[in-house]
């Protein structure tokens, strides 16, 4: 066994504990990026199969474009649970870290487009902050009763933890990508001397 001598190994030591708690935290949100992922994929497979259940009765969009819509959800959906496994498995080291990245990136921030602005407006509205919903533009206000205002809520709370579950991981992932030299292998997965 050999000492170890001078200030520099101490760094390195540093340094590596600080890469083992970074891919630590990584892998906690890739994976509960991957299951989120993988019930939205099954949720919207669902949807287009039984595409007359959840169209409703309104004929606003035509079925064709509903499902062309929920098609691109459905896709998005299992590229995305791909992707966020590729953040954290050997295989996902071969991919070039743009094509992981910027897809991450994407839907992060579209989910959080889609996710925060709707649960604010449910939570004002059911505490009668805003009635007539955020922007004050529905016709009559909303009837908290009602089915339909807690299905929404509940998919508009769904899409809330989508961003807050696909946030850090973008947000790590490139962390990762910074530590490891931009290799794009999760910084925790280096090659052991041991």
């Amino acid at each position: 066994m050999t000492s170890v001598r001078g200030s520099g190994r101490g760094t390195v030591a540093v340094r590596t504990l600080w890469r083992r708690a970074l891919w630590r935290r990584t892998a906690f949100w890739a994976y509960a990026g991957f299951g989120w992922l993988v019930v939205s994929f099954g949720w919207h497979l669902w949807m287009g199969i039984d595409y007359r259940a959840a169209m409703g009765g309104g004929d606003r969009v035509p079925v064709w474009g509903f499902l062309v819509y929920d098609g691109l959800i459905t896709a998005m959906s299992a590229i995305g649970a791909v992707l966020a496994l590729a953040v954290v498995r050997p295989w996902g080291r071969r991919l070039p870290p743009w094509t992981v990245r910027l897809p991450l990136w994407f839907g992060a921030v579209l989910l959080l487009v889609r996710g925060v602005p709707g649960l604010v407006e449910n939570l004002t509205t059911a505490t009668g902050l805003t009635p007539y919903g955020l922007l004050g533009m529905a016709e009559r206000p909303a009837d908290l009763a009602s089915g339909e205002f807690w299905t929404g809520m509940v998919i508009n709370t769904y899409f809330f933890v989508g961003a807050v579950v696909m946030l850090p991981l973008a947000v790590l992932h490139g962390k990762g990508l910074r530590a490891a030299g931009g290799t794009g292998g999760p910084s925790g997965q280096e090659k052991s001397a041991a």
